[in-house]
């Protein structure tokens, strides 16, 4: 009976180890690169003299979420989040009253500009004087 086992375990590793054929469906390579429409060239840039995106400029939190937004002159941005310092980067766009922050790691948050506020799906900003 031990000779038995130790074959079925050799035959079960022996085809636990055969790959599959791709086009089974789609791949699960943890290495595959992004999808071109998630890089960050395609990302907006801000021109510094846009009246929307001087309007902006500066330090916004979210205190309850421990969330800082900075949004710098150059178009760019930079979150902190519940104590770790430049979190997420990216480029960020004002479109009349949408702002949308288009990360580093291709995802893009939206958000509406409302007042002397910033309403994001993680809750509203406020400037910090």
């Amino acid at each position: 009976m031990t000779m038995a086992t130790v074959l079925t375990g050799a035959v079960l590793a022996l085809a636990a180890g055969c790959g599959s054929d791709s086009s089974d469906g789609p791949s699960t390579d943890a290495t595959a690169s992004p999808t071109p429409s998630a890089t960050i060239s395609e990302a907006p840039s801000v021109d510094p003299q846009d009246p929307a995106a001087v309007e902006l400029r500066g330090d916004w939190e979210i205190p309850s979420e421990q969330y800082t937004l900075h949004l710098v002159e150059d178009g760019t941005f930079v979150e902190d989040f519940q104590g770790v310092v430049d979190f997420r980067t990216g480029k960020y766009k004002v479109d009349g009253d949408t702002i949308s922050l288009v990360g580093d790691d291709g995802n893009t948050d939206k958000g509406k500009i409302v007042g002397d506020t910033l309403e994001f799906t993680l809750g509203t900003a406020n400037r910090v004087k």
